[in-house]
Formats: C-alpha cells, structure tokens, sequence
C-alpha cells in the first residue's frame, strides 16, 4: 500500500478526540478536540471533517471507537451516547474521507501502537491497558493482537464494580482522589488482573501516562509483574489507529 499519503489515525474517547498523522518515518500532525456539547454521531463526524478539512488530507483514515466494534458496525458505546447503537461508521464517513476507512475498538488500536515497544516482545504476553473515561484493554500475545476483551467491564469480586468504575481516570476526577489514592486503587486492579491472567508484563497508555513520575513508583513496588508506560502517551490510540492501515 502506497503511503507517500500520511495516515489519519483517529482516536474517540469519552472527552476528547485525538487526531494524528502518521508516515512510515514519523508523526506528521497531531490535535486534540475536546467535546463542546454532544457526543452524537453527527456532531462525531463534523468534527473528523474539521480536521480533514484543515489538514487538507486526501488518505486513508483508521479509527479507534470507545465500544465493541463488528465489521464496521458499533455493537455499543458505554461512554458516548446510544445513537451509536449499531451505527456503521465508515459507511457515514464516506462523504467525507478521501481513502479507505478502518475502525477498530479504541484499546485494541492503542495495542497496535504498544506492539514492539519492550525489549523481548516476540515472547511475551503482554496486557495492554487504556486509561482513561473507561479502562480499555487488549493482548499481544508474542506480537499479535487479540481483540475484544474489555476487562474493564469485568465486575470486581470484592467490589462490587467494575474495573473501570473503581479505577479509571474518570472516577479519580468525579471522586476526587488524589494521585496517590488513584494509583493505590489501579495497583489493586492491576493485582486482580495479574492473578486471573497472568500476564508477562502490562503496558499503560492515555493521557495520564505522559507524566507517571507521580504515580508509577507506587504500583511498582506493590507488583510483581513488570510495567511499561506507552512510549507515545495519550497518542498511542490514535497512533495505533493508523497502523490499521499499515503504516
């Protein structure tokens, strides 16, 4: 596939969408779009055409979805809104994209990204967390990709919640939870996880990881498992949207 044409990798989140053009040496452009009002498809959309539009870009265009995605079509959207309830998205963006149009779950994206980031990869599996609104996950088991385990729904034996409603970045801003109190929470899902799945090492990416020093050090000595921060931050999902086209 000819990339001369730089990739929009495109990333949906519960507050934000995050956009980044991708070529096969380095990251073109990035942004940040913060929701001003709804997170309906159409206003979605409009603002995927903005970026088109004042990028000027005439490529491909891969996506990272906050949801379960089936062959195009989004099964649902816990943090968006329900008209997305068997939406076909690329099928509506066709007005608007000049190249072909891929859409996977936004962890799964992220994963992509984090692929081949650890010294050892090609023997390790390796559980990929998004932290964010919600907790997105996924594998790469010896570098490939296993999809659609949203761990963050799994409902907490002790806790009587889900992962991501005890843990996730959301619940620390609406609980106001210190960064410490925060990291104390996540090292007890991280510990969960660890024992039901047994990972050989977990790498972290969103908007949190850019800056870790807060935080990390206090996971790391609770963990026995290894943990890595996404080299890319909060542009791993986006990042990882556009190699769905291989870049």
């Amino acid at each position: 596939m000819d990339h001369e044409q730089p990739v929009l990798g495109v990333d949906i989140g519960g507050s934000s969408i995050k956009f980044c053009l991708v070529d096969s040496k380095e990251i073109v452009a990035h942004t940040t779009m913060e929701y001003v009002d709804r997170k309906n498809p159409n206003s979605i959309i409009e603002m995927i055409g903005e970026i088109i539009t004042k990028w000027e870009h005439r490529g491909h265009i891969g996506i990272g979805f906050p949801g379960m995605v089936e062959k195009g079509i989004i099964i649902d959207a816990p943090n968006l809104d329900t008209a997305w309830e068997g939406y076909n998205l690329p099928s509506q963006l066709k007005d608007v994209v000049y190249g072909d149009i891929l859409i996977i779950n936004d962890a799964d994206a992220a994963a992509l990204a984090m692929n081949k980031q650890t010294k050892g990869w090609e023997n390790e599996n390796i559980l990929c967390l998004t932290l964010g609104t919600g907790i997105g996950s996924a594998w790469l088991r010896q570098g490939e990709l296993e999809s659609g385990t949203e761990y963050g729904r799994i409902i907490h034996p002790e806790l009587n919640c889900s992962l991501e409603q005890f843990a996730s970045v959301r619940t620390m801003n609406n609980e106001n939870l210190s960064i410490e109190d925060w990291a104390i929470r996540l090292c007890s899902i991280l510990e969960f996880l660890e024992i039901e799945f047994k990972p050989d090492r977990f790498i972290l990416s969103g908007g949190i990881t850019n800056d870790s020093s807060e935080w990390l050090s206090i996971i790391e000595g609770r963990m026995n498992t290894p943990i890595t921060i996404s080299k890319f931050g909060d542009l791993t999902g986006s990042i990882g949207a556009a190699k769905l086209h291989s870049v």
